[in-house]
């Protein structure tokens, strides 16, 4: 596969550029406050995957211009295009799975209010996620009348818990980042807007640089599809273990730690990932079968 020019993908709600192993994808519709949309969704998850397939870019950071009036207000319906292939998902939830499925590290800079699909398809999904204090954040979907989008009832509950979710998602409470209904969801809160990005790009440099590519790709799948029990995760870990153990970055990794330097790790995913990942089947989300 050919390396992917990103400056030439003709993109217009959104801007991608790869540099130093940093892929970094910026919300481009200021006049519209960032408002997601279906095009949006579609360009997202286009670059998302070649991200994926990229092996120059070990990190991917989702970002606005801080200069903008939001990180993302929310989602516009306007636009959308008969698809009879996805009409049964909606955008938001297509872009979350394109986020958390993919096999870099993902970090969102989030440097701005934001609400709606704004969080939770552009913030719940990421690996590391970093926001500015005085962001506000809006949950708004029950006070519309209509239910939470973008897999958040699953990620919302899996990172601050069941009851959190539930006062979050039923409230519809406008809240801070420091609330403690959202204590445990952001890695680092930034005291100003323009702090947020260059930290963002300190912690994603640190990544691409001092974790192996494939190692940090079956650490996260390790955690988004652990067993369904201590003793199965303890037999996926064994196998991880014993199939990465042979590897170059597993030998270089034993060197640098005697010659106490910095690492030089290789490996990459189109080269070295074991046929056996992954591991898990996924559910087919193309077409609608039984009750889903």
């Amino acid at each position: 596969m050919s390396a992917t020019d990103y400056s030439t993908l003709k993109l217009t709600t959104i801007t991608a550029k790869l540099e130093d192993r940093i892929l970094v994808v910026t919300l481009n519709r200021p006049q519209k406050q960032n408002m997601f949309s279906v095009k949006m969704s579609e360009e997202l998850v286009r670059v998302f995957q070649l991200g994926d397939e990229d092996d120059r870019v070990h990190v991917i950071i989702l970002t606005a211009d801080p200069a903008a009036p939001a990180f993302c207000a929310g989602v516009t319906l306007l636009g959308r295009k008969e698809d009879k292939e996805h009409e049964h998902r909606d955008p938001g939830g297509q872009v979350a799975l394109a986020i958390y499925n993919n096999r870099k590290i993902t970090i969102a800079a989030v440097n701005g209010h934001a609400s709606g699909t704004g969080v939770t398809a552009l913030q719940l999904p990421f690996d590391f996620r970093f926001i500015w204090a005085g962001a506000k954040l809006k949950f708004p979907f029950a006070r519309l009348g209509i239910v939470p989008d973008s897999t958040s009832t699953y990620l919302l509950t899996r990172l601050i818990g069941e009851s959190s979710a539930a006062y979050v998602l039923l409230s519809g409470d406008s809240l801070k980042p420091n609330s403690p209904h959202l204590s445990s969801l952001y890695a680092n809160i930034l005291p100003n807007r323009t702090d947020v990005l260059p930290f963002a790009l300190q912690a994603a440099k640190n990544v691409a640089y001092n974790i192996g590519q494939v190692a940090y790709t079956y650490t996260k799948s390790l955690i988004h599809r652990s067993g369904s029990s201590i003793e199965e995760n303890h037999l996926l870990e064994s196998r991880a273990m014993k199939i990465i153990g042979t590897s170059k970055d597993t030998a270089e990794g034993a060197q640098l730690f005697m010659q106490r330097r910095p690492p030089k790790y290789t490996d990459t995913l189109s080269e070295n990932a074991s046929s056996w990942y992954p591991w898990w089947k996924p559910l087919d989300v193309k077409s609608p079968k039984s009750k889903l």
